[in-house]
């Protein structure tokens, strides 16, 4: 047997109430979403990562820019994410599923790789950095088994449950097998990288140009498990 097949896929929209357009916001010269296509590319190549968007006349930017940069997209459900992402699976099968959020222009391999190979350490369904978040916001990642994502019974679902894709087995842990991976540098949880208002934008790029050759020092010298 060869290695399990990961996909990443990257949750994006355009219609944000708080930030409209926010994913193709520019930020270091490119769009927002290019800095977190890099991110996750880097760590899985760039055939493994799709952008699951809506299929909502909004999105059509979107989509317009990620054909240029040749990356794989699927439309779905705007408002059932958890459908969307079932869905963008049947489209794209893979063993798991790396889930990432686009509003992560600071996203860094350092998570996701050890996310990764804490799922081939472990029996698992789960593997996170958010149960609990101990990493700053708009740094984190979850590693769901496809199987077990697909597995859910549809009408055990809430309204937040089809919104926020996690949420359920979250809410589930007793049935479920979750791994998490924790930031061996206190303090973390609360600073936020994550881009929900342009006023996030201005703030991540000041503190880009304050730092040398642009690294936010967050990740510490390594990551511990729990």
């Amino acid at each position: 047997m060869g290695s399990p097949l990961i996909r990443g896929f990257i949750q994006a929209r355009m219609s944000s109430s708080r930030f409209p357009g926010k994913v193709l916001a520019p930020f270091r010269g490119e769009p927002l979403i290019a800095h977190v296509i890099r991110a996750v590319s880097s760590v899985l190549g760039s055939d493994r990562v799709v952008v699951a968007t809506s299929s909502e006349v909004s999105d059509d930017p979107l989509c317009a820019y990620l054909e240029s940069l040749r990356c794989n997209y699927f439309r779905g459900s705007l408002q059932d994410v958890f459908d969307r992402f079932r869905q963008c699976l049947e489209a794209f099968p893979a063993d798991w599923v790396l889930r990432i959020c686009a509003d992560s222009p600071l996203l860094q391999t350092m998570p996701l790789e050890h996310v990764i190979k804490r799922a081939e350490e472990v029996d698992c369904d789960i593997v996170t950095t958010t149960f609990p978040r101990t990493f700053p916001k708009g740094t984190n990642a979850e590693l769901i088994r496809a199987t077990t994502f697909v597995g859910v019974d549809r009408s055990e679902l809430t309204d937040e449950d089809q919104e926020h894709v996690t949420r359920f087995f979250y809410r589930n842990p007793h049935r479920f097998r979750i791994v998490n991976v924790a930031s061996s540098v206190p303090g973390l949880s609360g600073l936020n990288y994550a881009v929900d208002t342009v006023e996030d934008l201005h703030r991540l790029e000041d503190l880009i140009a304050a730092e040398p050759a642009g690294v936010v020092p967050f990740q510490g010298p390594g990551v511990g498990r729990q």
